[in-house]
């Protein structure tokens, strides 16, 4: 170990840069960006997350740039600690040549009327929380995959799975060719493509019907009256003219689009109406994804599929009011608590990771101010006889502070909210 150190050393001597900023390389998958902070958290496997900052000089490599990056893609940074990432490469799993389809020939496909065979190559548990219409599920690497393609070779047969940076599509290919299907292509864009496309998700009905608690929002799109005769367990009534109201209303007043109840744009939401291609639910599901609510689904098969599958139904008064608790992600603090202890500030010190540009607008009172890219350059600052409570404009930056200040030893939560700071140091969590 020496005798490496010392050729590192001497290595680093004759390139004129000193050892601490010799380039690093680490290759993972996507779990946060934070534009504002300009960083982005990766998931290494069988390490510690990681972050990593970028800028202006930062080299994107098959990729356009951050705006076409999000998780769970996989890249490979190129870095020198305490620098920003000199070259950031987005891995991609090519398809052989004519395989590769697009958005606009995935829908021609579902719409067209030529019978197909469409499979989603994830894993079960994200196929069942939201896939892409008429898809089955079969897992490239279980060994009964080839049992779910089928029978006829020459059917027209799609892969798809999480993206470009996800090796099942491609696995499925080749396997499906070695078997000898003439007629396969692959859906690259995947689910992330679809879902930024803002188009249909389907849910499964057994993964709702084990889902229906106070973290997921369970909405009736159709007219209360119907809706109150039958509908699922715990739903809210909302019907699509509220929906497509709310929009004009978010115009009008030009104010930030957000459904009543639910500020968390990442809440997962299940919109059913009758059947699954219902106009009301439809309507629903393109006004929510309109305004940001990215993991909205509708129900498979619809309140009519859900009753032919034996599940519960209720008949009664439906909520007027959508009804959500966020889950608490591990680390993560409940508001309520958030507020109390920074109240109280026993033994609690409070962490602000934002930016110096969003700080000058307003800070909670005696907190410690230390950017995100900062703080562990001013390890110092924070006494760990304390607990941390780290904060940010939405969360984000919070998650990775705490990330890095646990593996550090530090006793530290971090609120996973959206923030607004006044200029007099009030605060509130929407």
């Amino acid at each position: 170990m020496r005798l490496r150190h010392l050729v590192i050393m001497g290595i680093a001597a004759l390139l004129m840069v000193p050892p601490t900023l010799l380039a690093d390389t680490v290759k993972g998958r996507i779990m946060e960006i934070s534009r504002l902070a300009s960083t982005i958290q990766i998931r290494i496997p069988n390490e510690d997350p990681v972050v990593v900052r970028f800028g202006p000089e930062t080299k994107f490599v098959d990729t356009s740039g951050i705006d076409d990056l999000t998780a769970p893609d996989l890249i490979e940074v190129e870095f020198e600690p305490g620098q920003p990432a000199t070259q950031i490469t987005k891995v991609v799993f090519g398809l052989p040549p004519g395989i590769e389809i697009d958005v606009q020939q995935m829908l021609g496909i579902l719409t067209g009327g030529q019978p197909y065979t469409l499979i989603d190559t994830r894993p079960r548990k994200p196929y069942l929380q939201g896939h892409i219409p008429s898809a089955s599920q079969a897992f490239p690497k279980d060994e009964d995959f080839a049992s779910a393609l089928p029978d006829d070779k020459d059917r027209l047969l799609v892969f798809y799975c999480g993206g470009p940076t996800c090796p099942y599509t491609a696995e499925a290919v080749g396997i499906a060719q070695d078997l000898g299907y003439t007629n396969v292509k692959g859906f690259q864009a995947g689910h992330p493509g679809w879902q930024k496309a803002e188009l249909p998700l389907h849910a499964e009905p057994q993964w709702v019907a084990e889902n229906l608690d106070d973290a997921h929002v369970v909405i009736d799109t159709r007219n209360p009256v119907i809706s109150a005769q039958r509908h699922i367990p715990g739903a809210a009534t909302m019907p699509a003219a509220n929906f497509e109201a709310l929009t004009e209303q978010f115009i009008r007043d030009q104010t930030i689009a957000e459904l009543p109840g639910v500020a968390d744009q990442r809440a997962p939401i299940i919109l059913y109406s009758d059947t699954h291609a219902s106009r009301d639910v439809l309507i629903a599901f393109r006004e929510l994804r309109s305004w940001g609510y990215r993991n909205t689904t509708i129900l498979k098969g619809g309140l009519e599929g859900w009753i032919s599958a034996g599940l519960p139904v209720e008949s009664n008064q439906l909520a007027n009011a959508v009804r959500y608790v966020k889950k608490l992600a591990p680390g993560a603090i409940a508001p309520e608590e958030f507020v109390a202890l920074e109240k109280s500030r026993d033994d609690v010190i409070l962490l602000d990771v934002r930016s110096d540009q969003e700080a000058a607008t307003g800070t909670i009172p005696d907190s410690i101010h230390i950017p995100l890219e900062q703080v562990e350059a001013n390890l110092d600052r924070l006494d760990k006889d304390k607990e941390i409570l780290a904060y940010c404009a939405n969360g984000i930056r919070a998650e990775m502070v705490y990330r890095a200040l646990k593996n550090q030893g530090y006793k530290v939560r971090y609120l996973n909210e959206n923030l607004e700071i006044a200029e007099n140091g009030s605060f509130r969590i929407l």
